[in-house]
């Protein structure tokens, strides 16, 4: 009997997950924020969605042990849905260039961890 609590060891660096976790809640939460009550610049708001998905893909790549696929459709739904929810949201509207940025910020998350990664062998040989 294994003493991980996390099924099949899904999660690789607990505290890294945790992170990942807050980040997603906090995001979700702000959605139901009106954006007046934000103290944000709005005329930056690709920018914030690439950032985001971003550093998302990047803590998923850290802390799950998901095969490729998996973690791409994951990121990938979770983009579109948080696109989609807004729709219910009187104070917000969804685009498509939201949609292009959260896809875009999943994409160079990818590049980014691959690139560390294969950094990190080409040292170690």
């Amino acid at each position: 009997m294994s003493n991980n609590p996390y099924p099949a060891n899904l999660v690789t660096h607990p505290r890294v997950f945790f992170v990942m976790l807050l980040a997603l809640t906090c995001f979700c939460l702000l959605l139901w924020v009106p954006i007046e009550y934000l103290f944000i610049d709005t005329s930056l708001d690709k920018h914030y969605h690439l950032l985001f998905f971003t550093g998302l893909t990047l803590l998923c790549r850290l802390s799950l042990r998901l095969h490729f696929f998996w973690l791409v459709s994951l990121l990938i739904l979770f983009a579109v849905l948080t696109e989609l929810s807004q729709f219910w949201i009187a104070y917000r509207h969804s685009s498509w260039g939201d949609l292009q940025a959260n896809l875009l910020g999943i994409a160079l998350g990818f590049i980014l961890s691959t690139m560390t990664a294969w950094r990190q062998k080409r040292k170690r040989d």
